[in-house]
């Protein structure tokens, strides 16, 4: 059973020296969500290239492959552990518990929504032919004797925005080593836990995605 934490005090909320130094709960979702989404990003154009026969993306019109049930668990496991280091990051969750602010503003601006969908196969898959899409797009448009080219963020984590610009530049530098350690971490313990027969499940996204859609059912009904 989930329990929803009550918020989390600020010591800082009221001091007149530090307005910036905290960042509020809708930026901390939205770097939550940049990072999810970030990593989402990077997996689906790293491996889009194993979905090359996808020829839709609704799962049920479309002759699903072994090998892409496969990736879609790796992605899994691997979300789950990026979602698991992000919410840790600003000690969101404790044992599967998360703040009910957190929930409550996560509920209003929906940045997670997206990401979450992605541990639902049929969402996965839909995601993944998108990304095909866009890759045939954009290969279409370049001379054959030129690499492809793709803009993308080259930082694992995004910007925590602080008051202080030389505070803010010493946190930016902790975070992307952080973020490129956990990235390391979680594709070996994925690997581990695969070979000792206890994979990684998405437990934290499936009740997070579960309270979400809890708070929003009693919003709509008048509960809340």
């Amino acid at each position: 059973r989930i329990v929803a934490l009550p918020p989390a005090s600020n010591p800082y909320r009221h001091c007149p020296y530090c307005p910036k130094t905290m960042a509020t709960q809708r930026e901390v979702i939205g770097l939550v969500a940049s990072e999810c989404n970030s990593f989402a990003e990077q997996f689906f154009a790293a491996n889009c290239h194993r979905f090359s026969d996808l020829e839709g993306p609704d799962v049920a019109k479309t002759e699903q492959k072994a090998e892409w049930f496969d990736v879609f668990k790796r992605f899994e496991a691997e979300a789950e552990l990026t979602m698991q280091n992000a919410l840790f990051l600003w000690g969101l969750v404790q044992a599967k518990t998360f703040q009910e602010e957190f929930v409550e503003e996560a509920t209003q601006c929906a940045v997670l929504d997206d990401f979450l969908s992605l541990t639902d196969y049929p969402a996965f898959v839909k995601r993944m032919y998108r990304e095909i899409q866009q890759k045939r797009e954009q290969d279409a448009k370049l001379a054959e004797d030129k690499p492809r080219l793709r803009k993308r963020q080259d930082s694992l984590r995004p910007d925590t925005p602080m008051g202080n610009l030389e505070t803010q530049q010493k946190l930016s530098e902790l975070d992307q080593r952080l973020a490129a350690l956990e990235a390391e971490r979680n594709s070996l313990l994925v690997e581990r836990r695969k070979l000792v027969g206890r994979e990684v499940h998405a437990t934290t996204s499936q009740t997070l995605k579960h309270q979400i859609e809890l708070q929003r059912y009693k919003e709509d009904v008048g509960l809340d």
